[in-house]
C-alpha cells in the first residue's frame, strides 16, 4: 500500500434520479421523510469518485435549510482517499439514500 495516496475528487449521486430510473432496485426515503430530516439525524449519501467505486457514507446532520443541508462524515470511507470522519459535507435532500434517527429521550 502506498503512503502517498492522491486525494480523490468526488460528487454526490442524485438518489431521486437513480430511484426514478430503477425504482425496484434503488430505493430512497419518501419525500415526507427527507423533509423531516433534522439536526442530529444521520443520513446516508452515495459518494461517487472520479475514478473507482461509489461508496455509501453516513453523515451526521449539523445544519438544516429548506433544500440545502450540512453535516459531517460519521466514519472514514473505505475506498475514497482524502475523506475522513468529521469532514464537512454539503448536500441536498435529493442526495439522501437512507435516514437514521437517534433513539432515546
Amino acid at each position: 500500500m502506498s503512503l502517498f495516496r492522491r486525494r480523490t475528487g468526488w460528487t454526490l449521486a442524485d438518489a431521486v434520479a437513480r430511484h426514478t430510473a430503477a425504482p425496484d432496485t434503488f430505493r430512497v426515503p419518501s419525500g415526507e421523510a427527507t423533509a423531516a430530516v433534522r439536526v442530529g439525524d444521520r443520513v446516508k449519501l452515495l459518494v461517487e469518485p472520479q475514478t473507482g467505486l461509489a461508496e455509501r457514507l453516513w453523515v451526521r446532520v449539523t445544519t438544516v435549510g429548506e433544500e440545502s443541508l450540512e453535516g459531517t462524515l460519521a466514519s472514514d470511507p473505505v475506498e475514497l482517499r482524502g475523506l475522513h470522519a468529521g469532514d464537512p459535507v454539503q448536500f441536498e435532500r435529493r442526495h439522501i439514500v437512507a435516514i437514521s434517527r437517534p433513539t432515546g429521550p
